[in-house]
Formats: structure tokens, sequence, C-alpha cells
């Protein structure tokens, strides 16, 4: 009688002198599970049982052997059941002999191993294990050294099938896989079925009470591989697919992802060697998307071209419409394994697979960083749950991938593939898709200006689009959201489509109509870029005077004062030239506020007159309400305390009337700090609580950091520092936040002041550090009063 493994064992604890007790103590085991293994109840001990009683047990290397070749075979290779008749078995191990030294992966390896060897591999259950994966990811070359590592495991044999589920010709059928695998086994060809279901029946009866694994490589789907997994047998099934296959009861799904950085290093070194690689090695590997056979065909190509740098490699793969070109070497080539998989969809007979075909290419067109059911839904001209069904589908051929629930990409090679498909499509039918994701960015952004602000000026733009039918929005916050979400395909768009020169006006009217957005999230280092990529199109004149105002607006708040007075300049010409009063008051106000942050303000006087004249000539209440609330702060500036409570008031007043309830805070702020600097802060607070409160309704977060300043520098005036400070770090909270180191600059002013009061000197010294600097580099005349404050504190002298 053939020994068993519960033989093996209790011989081996006997000869030691152990007792059950003793060794499960020592193995960290119970003792119940010892009995069990002793008594051949569990035949087929897991894997980490054995390294458990290895160590117990202090196990020789031929006795360790001998254990593991045990509990690995299980049965005997001849049936453990009543003889079929049927011909002799032909243990057969059809791994590939020859194969690249793999690399990394080291815990899908693990993995896949625990899966295949586990205890429970054992007769009467089938073990299903998918890899799954893009095109040249490495499947194939994870799953044969899966299988080789388990070799033991399976004494009956390793039979490996290309099923063609992706590559050239047609997918094989069931009889045909079944075919080759009774072969292998051992059945003459001409006892081989023809018929379907008596193929299947064949398949699993040579297989019932055998210890086979079958790695059934590049699968089609499900249904190709559903009849092909034995039942009631002691065998494993490996499946390999570019498609999704977890409707497949399965013990393990692999979802196999490009390398780690280090890895896809390492492998690219493997196959070129450090010495060519140079300090280049990094740079291809990322311009491979890490992608292993990429990674191979790049260390290839080095090696047949050796009197090429790497570096010069890396110029050429830099240009994406050349990089797929250099990643083809002989048999590996990543565009021809790319195009397998859309040459599946283009021949399959379903419908569900040419239109994912279609949206792949057409996805090729647009220059956005990722896609969701709604701007592809723009894209192909249908509904975003449509849409949004094409996307799942290709992600599950893994031709797109998602990370984020809804927002779908490319790897960065089968983008530049999608490209390339995308560049033959008729001229007319890209132009019009093109026009088509335009139209939806550019309504989207429109939508959200008008529920930020329904009646600015900019809505005067002849270009604007009506309302998009999706997505919905409500409020302008979930606008701002939303756009969140998509900023990064905005400005690519924009940088795209301005390269190329096409749709200048609806790209600047994009431009134009993300003001509210950039300005409430005070993203100023996106937005003045996308304005300078537009500004020099062709373009209307009323878009290119706004344009100037808006980088205006943007350099002020970036402190680029004289740059942005200069742009002011060619706003007003831009202007004056077409006529546009409304258009000449808006810069001459906004000029007048740059020259007050400037402390100029015998300057900006005139300027804010000058607007207010202009709207009364317009009979605009909304635009009057600005140029008073201007003129409030030059008045405050300019100790005129009657004058500017007068112009805050009528600022107010004209705002609200107009239902600009923001800009109406605002205004609340600018009255309460011409009372609280003229000698009245109590009277201010008040005021100054109900702005604040207004403005945080509104989500104005650069205005809420204001009314903060403003309570903060109300209450140093009051002798109220613990207050003081209270609002000061709320106001510091928001301007570190939204990244406005105008803001901060001046708040940490106001907190230098307020900590040296409380004798928290090191704290002033730091703030008022910070301020300096800033000053220094950006108004040199607030610097030298921030010099001199900073003094003041050092000298230990009150501030």
């Amino acid at each position: 009688m053939e020994e068993t493994f519960a033989d093996a064992l209790r011989k081996a604890r006997q000869s030691r002198g152990l007792s059950q007790e003793a060794l499960a103590v020592r193995a960290g085991l119970s003792g119940q599970a010892i009995g069990l293994l002793e008594r051949g109840v569990r035949r087929y001990p897991h894997l980490t049982t054995l390294d458990k009683l290895d160590l117990a047990l202090e196990l020789t290397a031929e006795e360790r052997a001998h254990f593991r070749r045990l509990a690995a075979r299980g049965t005997p290779t001849t049936p453990t059941g009543p003889e079929t008749g049927g011909p002799a078995w032909t243990v057969t191990d059809q791994l590939p002999t020859t194969r690249a030294s793999f690399t990394g992966r080291v815990e899908h390896l693990e993995e896949l191993k625990e899966a295949l060897t586990a205890g429970e591999v054992q007769v009467g259950a089938t073990v299903v294990v998918t890899v799954r994966g893009m095109a040249g990811v490495g499947k194939t070359a994870l799953a044969v050294e899966a299988a080789d590592a388990c070799r033991a495991t399976y004494p009956d044999g390793i039979l490996l099938v290309n099923l063609r589920g992706f590559g050239s010709g047609t997918p094989l059928s069931g009889v045909q896989v079944i075919g080759q695998l009774l072969r292998a086994t051992g059945v003459p060809a001409e006892s081989v079925p023809g018929d379907s279901a008596d193929a299947i029946a064949a398949l699993r009866t040579r297989l019932a009470n055998r210890r086979v694994l079958l790695l059934l490589d590049n699968a089609r789907d499900v249904a190709q591989v559903a009849d092909l997994i034995p039942s009631a047998s002691g065998s494993a099934v490996l499946i390999t697919s570019r498609n999704t296959l977890t409707t497949l009861p399965a013990r393990l799904h692999i979802q196999l992802e490009p390398m780690p950085a280090t890895e896809s290093v390492e492998l690219l070194t493997q196959s070129a060697g450090s010495e060519c690689l140079g300090d280049s090695a990094d740079r291809i590997a990322e311009l491979c998307g890490h992608l292993p056979l990429a990674l191979s065909v790049a260390g290839a190509w080095l090696l047949r071209h050796p009197d090429t740098s790497a570096a010069e490699l890396v110029r050429r793969l830099e240009d994406e419409t050349r990089r797929l070109d250099l990643l083809g070497v002989d048999d590996l080539d990543v565009r021809a394994s790319l195009a397998l998989s859309i040459n599946q969809l283009t021949s399959s007979p379903r419908p569900r697979d040419h239109e994912a075909a279609q949206t792949f290419t057409l996805l090729g067109l647009s220059a956005a960083q990722d896609f969701t059911p709604e701007s592809t839904a723009a894209l192909l001209e249908t509904t975003p749950p449509k849409a949004g069904d094409l996307l799942e589908h290709l992600t599950d051929l893994h031709l797109l991938e998602s990370h984020t629930p809804g927002r779908y990409h490319f790897h960065d090679l089968v983008r530049a593939y999608a490209h390339e498909l995308a560049h033959q499509l008729p001229t007319e039918v890209g132009t019009a898709a093109i026009d088509r994701l335009l139209t939806f960015y550019l309504a989207v952004a429109w939508r959200s200006a008008a529920l930020a602000d329904p009646h600015a000026a900019r809505t005067a733009w002849d270009g604007r689009p009506p309302a998009p039918d999706f997505p919905v929005f409500e409020t302008s916050e979930q606008a701002l959201t939303w756009l969140d979400s998509e900023l990064s395909n905005y400005l690519a768009i924009i940088d795209r489509l301005t390269s190329l020169g096409t749709g200048d006006e609806a790209v600047a009217g994009m431009v134009v109509g993300l003001y509210s957005y950039f300005v409430k999230r005070g993203n100023l280092a996106d937005w003045l870029p996308a304005i300078d990529r537009v500004v020099d199109g062709r373009i209307g004149r009323w878009t290119l005077a706004q344009l100037h105002a808006d980088a205006a607006i943007a350099l002020a708040e970036l402190a680029r004062y004289d740059e942005s007075a200069l742009r002011f300049g060619l706003a007003h010409d831009a202007f004056e030239a077409i006529g546009n009063l409304r258009g000449l008051s808006l810069t001459a106000n906004n000029k007048a506020r740059l020259l007050i942050r400037m402390d100029r303000h015998a300057e900006a006087l005139p300027l804010a007159q000058q607007a207010l004249a202009t709207n009364i000539q317009l009979g605009n209440a909304r635009a009057m309400g600005a140029s008073h609330g201007t003129l409030a702060e030059i008045y405050t500036e300019l100790g005129d305390w009657p004058a500017a409570e007068k112009s805050a008031a009528a600022a107010v007043d004209l705002s609200a009337t107009a239902g600009s309830q923001g800009m109406a805070a605002n205004f609340r702020i600018d009255g309460a700090w011409a009372r609280a600097r003229s000698g009245h802060p109590e009277d201010a607070i008040a005021d100054l609580a109900l702005a604040l409160s207004e403005l945080q309704q509104l989500g104005l977060r650069k205005n809420v950091c204001d009314a903060h300043w403003v309570l903060g520098m109300t209450y140093l005036r009051m002798i109220d520092f613990e207050s003081g400070l209270e609002q000061a770090e709320s106001a510091l909270e928001i301007a570190v936040d939204v990244n406005d180191r105008r803001r901060e600059a001046q708040i940490r002013v106001l907190l230098g002041e307020l900590l040296s009061e409380i004798g928290e000197r090191d704290e002033a010294v730091a703030n008022l550090e910070f301020a300096l600097t800033f000053y220094e580099q950006h108004h040199p005349g607030k610097a030298s009063k921030a010099e001199a404050l900073l003094q003041k504190v050092r000298n230990g002298t009150s501030a």
C-alpha cells in the first residue's frame, strides 16, 4: 500500500518522541488539527500548515520534499475509481520549455500559488482562477509562472491551450479545444467526438479523478470556457483573458495592472542591460506606460540599435505620434497587440461590439484626460445611459480603465492607438464629433456661469449656448463641484483646440464662461494661462476685450500689479474701439480697485467716479452699486468717513435691488470698516457679523475670508485681542486653503500685531516675516510698513 501523508506525519512525530499535543504546541496548531491529519481525514494540508510542521519537526530536506510530494499528490496518477476502459493516460506538461526570466508580480504570483495548491484542491473540488488585464500586461507570463510553481500539485499533467479569443483567426470552438485536450492525454484523434455535447461529456469523463491543471489562455468570454471546466474533479483551471470574466464562479479573480515603476525598470534592465540604459531607465519605463510588452520591446530595440543611446530612444518615444512605431520588434508589437482587441469587436456579429469599437475610435478624438457618460454621450450623439454602457463594455475588455466610479480613461499607449484610429476617420465625421464635444463643454461652462451670476455683463457674449440637457444642476455649488472634476479636461481641450486653430471663438467663449469658476475656486494658476492660450486666436473684438479684462483681474489677484494695469489698458482700448460703454465702466471700476491695492487712492478716485457716471448713463443699478462700493473703499483710505459711509450705503441698496446679494454683503463690510476707521468700531461689529453670515450662506469663500479679516482689524481697534485672533485665524485658514498669498500676507500682518499685543513675539515675528517677504516681491510700498512693524516687534515695543 502506498504511503499517505497521515502515515508520514505519524512516523515523523513518533521518531522525535512527540505526542500529538506536543507537536500541536510546537507548530502553533490545535491538537484536533494534528489528529485529523494523522487519521487521514485531512489528506491534503494547506501550504502554511506544511510550513509550520516543517519548523516544528525540523524536517530534513529529504523529509520536507517527501511531505510536500504526499500532500500535493493526494491520489495516485491512476484513477481511484473504476477503470473506464479508455485509452491509457498520458501525463503531459505543455508549459513552454524556454521563456524569459520572470520579473516582479510577487503578490499576484503568491495569490495564484495559494489558490492552486491550497488544501481544498482535492478530489471532488475543481478550482477555477482567472487573470484578466489589458493587452501586453503580462497575463500569460504570470499564469505560466504560477503553473510551473504548482507542478507537484498536478501530477497528471499541465495542459495549455491558446483559445485565440483575441487574435488572428476565429476563436477556438469548444469542440476544437476539447479535441486538443483529449488528444494531449492520449485519446486517439479518431476517438474524439465531433458533437459538442458528446465532447463535453468525454472531457469530463476523461478528467474524472485526475489531478490536472488546465491553462486556458486568451479566452474570449465566459461562454468560451464555461463548458471546459471539469466537474467533480481534483483538477484546476487557470484562465487568462482581456475580457472581464467575473461572472464565472471562481476561487480567485485577479485584475492585472501595468507594473509598479520599480518593477518595470527592473524588467527593462533585464531586457536591455543597465549599462545600455544609463539614467534613462525611469523615463523609458514611464513612456512605455509600465506595460511589460512595451518594456520588452524597448529593451529589444536598444539591443538591436547598439549605436543609438537610451536618451535618443527617450526623445523619440516622447513623440506620441511615433511611439507605437518604435514599440514593435519582430513578433513583439504593441500596436498589433492592441489592434487584436479592436478587430475582435469589429468582426463580431453583435451590434454592441461594433458600437463599442466606434466609441473607442471617437474617444481618440478627444483631448480630455478622462471621460464620463455625459461627455461621451455628447461625443456620440446619444444618451448618457447608452454611453455609460459602452464605456463599461470597453472597460470590461480593458481598452479603458476606471478607478473612480463613472469616470474612464485610456492607458497612455492605448490612447496613442486610439488617436491613430481617430485620425483615419473621414474629416467630416471627426469634425462633427469634436464640435459636439466642444458644444457640450461650452454649454456646461455657461450654465455654471448663469447659476453663479445670471446678470453678469459677460452674458453679452453672442455665442452663449442654451443650457445643456445634461448634466442637470440646481445650484451654483453643484455646477462648481462638477467643474472641479472636469477642470483638467477643460484645460486639455483648450490647449488642443488652440494648437490646432480650431473653433477659436467658441474656445475663447469657454474661457470667458469659466470666469465665475476660476474666481470662486481661486484657481488662478490655471486661469491665466488659459486666457493667454486663446487671446491670440481669431476671435471677436468683444471677446478679446473681455479676455484682457479677465486677465487683468487674474494678475491683480496674483499681485502682479504692473502687468494687471497693462491688461486693463488693453481691455479699455478694445472696449472703446467697439463703443461698449458697459465694458468701459467695468474696466474703469476694476482698475480703480487695482490702484486701491497699490495704495494709489488719489489716482483711483477719478476712475471710480468715471465708472459711476457711465453706469448712471446706462441706468444699470448693479453696476452703479459696484462703483459706489469702490468709492466707499477709496473714501475710507482717504479719511473721508461721511463720504465712505454714504457710498457704502448706496452700494448696498443698489446691489440688493439688482438681486446681487453677494455684492451687497461685501459693500456692507466696506461701510462697517469705514465706521470702524472713523472711531466707532463697536458700531461696525453688527454689520460685519451680518455680512459674514450672508457670505457664508452664499459660499463665497474669499469674501468670507475678507469679512473675518475686517472683523479681526475691528477687534484690534477695540483692544479685544482674543476675538481679533479668532477672526484672523479663521481668515488665514481660508486664504491658505485657496492659495491666495495676497490675502494671506495682509492677514499675517494683522496676526503679527495681535500676537505682539498678547506677548507672543516669536509667533508675531514669524507672521510678519512672511508678509514682508511677499510684499518685497509684489508690493514694495507695503513692504516698508511691514518692515517697520516687524522692527518694532523685534525691539519688544508694542506694535
